[in-house]
C-alpha cells in the first residue's frame, strides 16, 4: 500500500501538492473561523487603513490596506473576514516556489521547496494573522520566479513580470528592496553577471517596478517621507542599551523556529557539505546570495539595537529551496519526510491552538494570546459609558490600544480620538488626533495611572471608573477612565490642531 501511495506521488507530484495544499488551506481557514482569539493591535490597524484607502500610509505601505478592503468588502467585517486573504495568498506562495526551485534546479527539489515552505512553524503562524509579510513574501516568489526564467529564457514576460513583482512587493513593504540587494551581490562580481544586469530586459524590468511602486513614490513626497522616516525610525539606533549580544543571538534562535529544527539542521549541515564536498551550483549562489545579506543586516540589527523576529522573513523563500536542494543532493530522502512530518505536526498544532483556549491553558501558553483577548468587552464597556454618558469623544493616548479600540468599538457613535502629538509617530496621531471641535467633554481611556500631561490639559475631569478585563487566570487588562472637560485653550495647547479628522 505504501509503495503504491509513493508511487503515485512520484508519478503526479502536482496533484499531490494540490491535495496537501487544499488540506492545509481548509484547515487555516477552519480556525481562522472558528477561534476565539481577537485580531492583535497591527491587524486592527490595517483594518482601519482600509476603511480610507490612499496610495501610503504612515507606517507601511499601502497593499495590506488594500487587501483587507477587497476580502471584507466579499465577507464582512469580522475578523475572520479580515485575514481571510492570508491562507491563500500562502499556499500561491508555495506553488510559485515550485515552479521557482524547478526552473533553478528540477521538478523534484520545486516538489518538496513547496511542501517545505506550506510547513514550516513560520508559514504556520503566519497564516492565522494578516501581516505585511503576507503579500510580500508571494510576490518575492514571483521575483525569483521570474528572474530564474530570464536567465533560461528571453521572452519578454519575465522581464515585465519581475518588474511588476518587485513594484508589488514595494506596496507591501520595504523589505523588498533586499531582493535587489541580493541581485546585485549575485551578479555584480562576475563578467557574466554583469553582461546579464546590463541587458534591456533589467531596464524594462526596472521601469515596470517603478511605475507599479510609483503611486506610493508620490505620497511619500507628499507626505514629507512619512513613511519612509518611519522605517528608518525602526532601526532605533539612538536607544540607551545599545550593543547586545543576547538580542542577536535570540534573533537567531527565533529564525531556526521560524523554518523548523530538522531544516535548520539540513541548512546547517549542507552549508558543512557545500565547503568541504560538494561546491556551490550556480542556482546554490543565487539561493545564499537572496538569504544570507538579510539574515546578516538583519542580525547586525538586533546586536546594535533591536530586531523583531519577521524582519528577515524573505530570507525564507530561498532557505526553504536551498535546504531542499541540499537534502536532494544528498541522495538521502529521509531528512525531507522528517522535516515534513515534525513542521506537519506543528502545522496542526498551531490550528488547534487558534481554536482551543483550554489548549492554549494546557501548553501553559496563556502569556503568548493574552493581546488577543477580552478586547470585545473592553469595547462594549466604552461604547456603552461613551453614549450615556454624552461624550463628545473617546480619547486614546496608547497605539496599539487605540488600534485595538477602533475595531472593538466600531459601533459606536462618537467618535475615537488619539491623543495629538507635535511630531505625529503613528498614523493616528498623524490623521485621528483630538482636535477641539469634539473636545468639549472626552472619555479618557488608558492603562496608565500617571496621566496629568493629559488631564492637565483640561480645565476640569474626574476618575469615572476602571474597566477590568479577564484575560486568563493570572492576567487582567485595566483601563482607568476619565471624563475630561473643557479643553484649555490653542495658546496654552499647542498640540492641539483644528485640522479636521477622519474616522
Amino acid at each position: 500500500m505504501t509503495s503504491t501511495v509513493g508511487a503515485w506521488v512520484r508519478n503526479h507530484p502536482v496533484a499531490f501538492l494540490v491535495l496537501v495544499v487544499a488540506v492545509l488551506t481548509a484547515a487555516r481557514v477552519t480556525a481562522l473561523v472558528l477561534t476565539p482569539l481577537n485580531l492583535g493591535p497591527d491587524e486592527a490597524q490595517y483594518w482601519s487603513w482600509s476603511l480610507d484607502l490612499t496610495a501610503g500610509y504612515f507606517s507601511k505601505p499601502p497593499l495590506i490596506a488594500w487587501l483587507i478592503a477587497g476580502s471584507t468588502a466579499i465577507c464582512g467585517t469580522q475578523e475572520h473576514c479580515i485575514r481571510l486573504f492570508s491562507p491563500f495568498m500562502h499556499a500561491a506562495t508555495g506553488f510559485v516556489l515550485f515552479l521557482a526551485a524547478s526552473r533553478l534546479y528540477d521538478e523534484r527539489i520545486g516538489f518538496w521547496s513547496a511542501l517545505t515552505y506550506w510547513l514550516i512553524p513560520g508559514t504556520s503562524f503566519s497564516s492565522l494573522l494578516i501581516t505585511t509579510d503576507v503579500p510580500l513574501l508571494l510576490f518575492w516568489a514571483l521575483a525569483l520566479w521570474a528572474l530564474a526564467s530570464m536567465q533560461a529564457s528571453r521572452a519578454w514576460q519575465w522581464p515585465v513580470l519581475l518588474g511588476a513583482s518587485i513594484g508589488l512587493g514595494l506596496l507591501s513593504k520595504y523589505a523588498m528592496l533586499y531582493f535587489l540587494l541580493g541581485i546585485a551581490v549575485a551578479f555584480l562580481f562576475t563578467r557574466e553577471g554583469r553582461s546579464f544586469l546590463l541587458d534591456r530586459r533589467f531596464a524594462v524590468a526596472g521601469a515596470v517596478a517603478l511605475l507599479v511602486f510609483s503611486p506610493n513614490i508620490i505620497w511619500n513626497i507628499s507626505n514629507s517621507l512619512a513613511t519612509v522616516r518611519h522605517t528608518a525610525s525602526n532601526a532605533n539606533w539612538t536607544a540607551e542599551n545599545l550593543f547586545n549580544l543576547a538580542n542577536a543571538l535570540s534573533f537567531l534562535g527565533a529564525q531556526a523556529g521560524i523554518i523548523g529544527p530538522v531544516a535548520a539542521g539540513i541548512l546547517i549541515w549542507g552549508a558543512v557539505m557545500a565547503w568541504r564536498k560538494w561546491g556551490l551550483s550556480s542556482a546554490d549562489r543565487l539561493m545564499l546570495t537572496l538569504s544570507a545579506p538579510i539574515i546578516l543586516v538583519v542580525t547586525l540589527q538586533a546586536f546594535i539595537s533591536r530586531a523583531n523576529a519577521n524582519w528577515a522573513a524573505p530570507a525564507f523563500i530561498a532557505l526553504c529551496i536551498l535546504a531542499c536542494a541540499w537534502a536532494v543532493r544528498s541522495t538521502k530522502r529521509w531528512p525531507l519526510v522528517a522535516n515534513a512530518m515534525v513542521n506537519g505536526t506543528l502545522a496542526l498544532l498551531l490550528c488547534a491552538l487558534a481554536i482551543s483556549p483550554a489548549f492554549v491553558a494546557a501548553l501553559g501558553q496563556d502569556n503568548a494570546a493574552k493581546r488577543l483577548r477580552g478586547w470585545p468587552e473592553s469595547g462594549r464597556t466604552i461604547v456603552t459609558m461613551a453614549s450615556s454618558g454624552s461624550f463628545t469623544a473617546i480619547l486614546s493616548d496608547d497605539r496599539e490600544d487605540m488600534a485595538s479600540l477602533y475595531y472593538y468599538t466600531r459601533d459606536r457613535q462618537v467618535p475615537l480620538r488619539m491623543w495629538p502629538s507635535m511630531n505625529p509617530a503613528n498614523e493616528y496621531e498623524a490623521r485621528h488626533a483630538l482636535t477641539q471641535d469634539v473636545a468639549s467633554r472626552v472619555l479618557f481611556v488608558s492603562r496608565r495611572k500617571d496621566v496629568g500631561t493629559v488631564t492637565g490639559a483640561f480645565t476640569s475631569f474626574e476618575r469615572i471608573g476602571t474597566i477590568e478585563t479577564r484575560l486568563d487566570p493570572k492576567r487582567t487588562r485595566i483601563f482607568y477612565l476619565h471624563a475630561l472637560n473643557g479643553p484649555v485653550t490653542a495658546a496654552t495647547f499647542p498640540s492641539f490642531s483644528n485640522r479636521p479628522s477622519t474616522d
